[in-house]
């Protein structure tokens, strides 16, 4: 059986593993310089050997799949791991840090606005039954007519709970409120929940950064990696398919596109896609993350995950579990405020954020140097990650998961673990696994 695989991040490597695991004969081709995908460890111009990630960053205790893939290469996680919560360690905003305790004086009905929201949500929970398939919720239609938004206005959220649950929006799914389906949070949140089988979540970096994964596993598939080579084609008939790159024109029993969808709005399909497809792949939304990093001679600011009121929106520190005097401060911003930091020059993103980290803790020494990605700018990608608007779990999910033809979607967007590292790898998995079973 012969399979073209189209990009060489998680997805295409994990499909292209499996498939010539199974004796396939696989071309993978890739249209960056580099394998990995969203997963890209930094390590210029930073000092002292320390590194942060500008993409995928995160690996949480539910998922198995990406643990087994450190497991296999010999990889480990870094320190304790974080707990994600609505409240994060710190708020800066008036020129003021405040601890979770100083907000409960600014409003001491913080926690129960906030519990009224998560109530509504956990409602739309129970209408799953199984994550892989939230357009069978009995009231699938009316739920993913809902945004984050209308629940945020149905939990009657007073100005403080509202602008957490905006960060939590921004910083989860890299969009606003109202671009986000509660039925696709919903399906996100049963996912989660059945996954880690009760127990507490953490979320873990990978030491060394996660190119020392796409690395290892990309070395294994040298012999049939193709890089800087585009796709600009893919023609169906009745006995193979055919695809035309940027370097030569190849056949193929089957062909699985594993890149972000917005490059393959470009692509000429004979025959075209059907149209509920083609508004899928056109209309998806994607979140809008600009990361920027800034290494300092000194760690001087408090340990913590904070949450700003100002253009940083998210600051934590990658380098906390790494050694060294030295640090490095990332602001990771989505929904409006990445889309109005990729109109500014990754100079004018890094200084900003330099000016804006020591305004927040007091920094007094001159910053080693630093970078910013704007996800939302980059043309193979068009966004960070797949964000299901209002009426989209309905109208795209199953479409997305359904192969047209002999082409066949992976990557984390049909995953049940969108977004993350760990849905990349689950789609992989299953899409070579289908074709197996041809």
């Amino acid at each position: 059986m012969r399979v073209i695989v189209i990009g060489a991040g998680l997805a295409g490597l994990t499909a292209t593993a499996v498939l010539r695991g199974a004796g396939c004969e696989v071309t993978l081709v890739e249209a960056g310089p580099r394998p990995g995908g969203r997963a890209r460890t930094v390590t210029e111009p930073f000092t002292n050997g320390q590194y942060a990630e500008s993409g995928g960053e995160w690996v949480d205790t539910c998922h198995h799949r990406m643990l087994d893939l450190l497991d296999f290469y010999g990889l480990e996680r870094l320190g304790d791991g974080e707990q994600w919560t609505t409240i994060r360690h710190w708020l800066f905003r008036e020129g003021r840090l405040f601890s979770p305790a100083d907000l409960l004086d600014i409003e001491p009905r913080l926690n129960e606005e906030l519990a009224e929201f998560d109530r509504i949500v956990e409602n739309a929970m129970a209408g799953i039954t199984d994550p892989g398939r939230p357009q069978d919720h009995p009231d699938a239609a009316t739920v993913d007519s809902q945004s984050l938004a209308d629940v945020a206005d149905r939990a009657g959220l007073g100005e403080l709970a509202l602008f957490f649950k905006r960060r939590n929006a921004q910083g989860e799914f890299a969009a606003e409120p109202e671009q986000v389906s509660l039925l696709f949070v919903a399906q996100q949140r049963v996912n989660a929940a059945r996954h880690s089988g009760g127990d507490e979540v953490r979320a873990h970096r990978v030491a060394g950064g996660l190119r020392r994964l796409t690395t290892a596993m990309a070395a294994e598939q040298a012999d049939v990696l193709s890089l800087d080579e585009r796709l600009l084609a893919v023609d169906q008939r009745a006995d193979h398919a055919s695809v035309r790159t940027t370097r030569r024109s190849m056949i193929a029993d089957f062909v699985v596109l594993t890149c972000a969808l917005p490059p393959l709005r470009s692509v000429r399909f004979t025959p075209d896609l059907p149209r509920s497809l083609h508004d899928a792949v056109h209309e998806l939304g994607y979140g809008t993350v600009t990361k920027t990093a800034v290494q300092f001679p000194h760690r001087s600011w408090p340990v913590g995950y904070a949450t700003t009121a100002g253009p940083l929106q998210r600051v934590y520190e990658p380098t906390r579990d790494q050694p060294g005097d030295s640090g490095i401060l990332m602001s990771y911003c989505g929904g409006s405020s990445g889309h109005e930091w990729a109109r500014l020059t990754e100079r004018e993103r890094i200084e900003r954020a330099t000016e804006e980290f020591g305004a927040m803790y007091a920094i007094e020494n001159e910053a080693v140097g630093g970078f910013s990605r704007a996800w939302s700018t980059e043309p193979r990608f068009g966004g960070s990650y797949a964000v299901y608007q209002p009426g989209q779990v309905t109208r795209f999910w199953e479409v997305l998961r359904q192969p047209f033809g002999r082409v066949w979607l992976a990557g984390e967007h049909v995953a049940t673990t969108t977004g993350y590292l760990e849905g990349a790898v689950e789609s992989g998995q299953a899409v070579a696994q289908a074709i197996l079973s041809q």
